[in-house]
């Protein structure tokens, strides 16, 4: 039977290595929907191998869907595609979980990453309609790179979101450019002025021009196909705002681009990348990990216990708490004199 629970011993060539304990002395424990699980002898715990802990699915299966979510796959595409590849049946909503845990995981890993970029940006909005709202999506991109430095999302087309496309550009490529290069529209006046404090050069272009246009990011947002069915369907703008700054990182690190020899921008760098895959991304979260001005406790070596183990051991602490109350109160009691008047 598949899901047998009879435990095997391990005898493969290479042995397989305990995900909680990295112990050896594990072995076979059945199946479940056709993955081999296994368990440790050490830890006494069961587990999948190439998985995350607390999770069953191996990594390169949920890699898989993260590549394909934001390739333009809607979720019962990637089901039916990932049934077929793996023969493994996956809900829609687990999938749908998988996406927001890493794509928050891939933006914490990006975070410090600081792009080679050029002096000369260029920035442009589109409007989307998503779930039968107005959508503006501001993209500002470095030309020398084709690295997009920036997006956001509002539903207005004023000062404040020119403001914070540029502010958020600056933030990630870790300076200001000499010169950016936008459409007519007047918000971005005030918004670069207001985000470099007048010391960007503002350059206005006429569309479909040769000279200083934005061209280069219209052609860019014809690309955007992707992304657009990517935030489709999602009412909530946090959550859309969250999916957007993962396909950044999608178009950024892994989508190939033809003007750059069909490789993805930050790998055209020729720099040191925090990831090159979302497998890599999902193995990177499993080592812990400090923002700047944080700190973290030192945790001591030794192999993770077991809950009946854990139990045991504070009672320990309870019983030895006791006693060394009990210890101090008899040691502080004065003696006790009869004297009568």
């Amino acid at each position: 039977m598949s899901n047998t629970r009879k435990a095997t011993p391990n005898q493969s060539r290479n042995p397989i290595i305990c995900k909680y304990c990295n112990s050896d002395r594990v072995v076979k424990f059945g199946t479940f929907n056709g993955i081999q699980r296994y368990w440790c002898k050490d830890c006494k715990r069961k587990f999948v191998p190439d998985s995350l802990p607390k999770m069953k699915t191996p990594q390169n299966i949920i890699a898989s869907a993260l590549g394909m979510y934001y390739g333009g796959m809607p979720l019962d595409s990637i089901q039916r595609q990932l049934q077929q590849d793996y023969d493994k049946y996956l809900s829609e909503a687990g999938i749908y979980k998988w996406i927001i845990r890493f794509t928050k995981e891939a933006i914490r890993q990006a975070r410090s990453f600081r792009p080679t970029v050029g002096s000369t940006w260029m920035a442009d909005e589109t409007m989307v309609d998503v779930g039968g709202h107005k959508i503006w999506f501001w993209d500002l991109i470095d030309v020398q790179s084709r690295y997009l430095l920036a997006s956001h999302l509002s539903t207005t087309r004023n000062t404040e979101d020119a403001q914070i496309l540029v502010e958020k550009a600056i933030r990630q490529a870790g300076k200001r450019p000499r010169t950016i290069i936008t459409d007519k529209l007047r918000s971005y006046i005030d918004g670069i002025d207001l985000a470099s404090g007048g010391t960007i050069q503002h350059i206005r272009s006429k569309p479909f021009t040769n000279v200083d246009s934005t061209n280069i990011l219209e052609r860019f947002q014809g690309t955007l196909k992707d992304r657009t069915d990517v935030i489709r369907g999602f009412g909530n703008m946090s959550t859309a705002r969250l999916l957007t700054d993962g396909w950044l990182i999608h178009y950024n690190f892994f989508k190939e681009h033809t003007a750059l020899g069909n490789v993805p921008p930050a790998r055209k760098m020729g720099i040191s990348l925090p990831f090159k895959d979302w497998g890599d991304i999902l193995t990177n979260s499993l080592y812990p990990h400090t923002e700047v001005g944080e700190t973290t406790e030192t945790v001591p070596e030794g192999k993770p216990l077991t809950k009946s183990q854990r139990k045991r051991e504070c009672v320990r602490k309870a019983v030895r708490k006791i006693r060394a109350k009990k210890k101090a109160t008899s040691s502080e009691t004065p003696g006790i004199s009869t004297t009568r008047g």
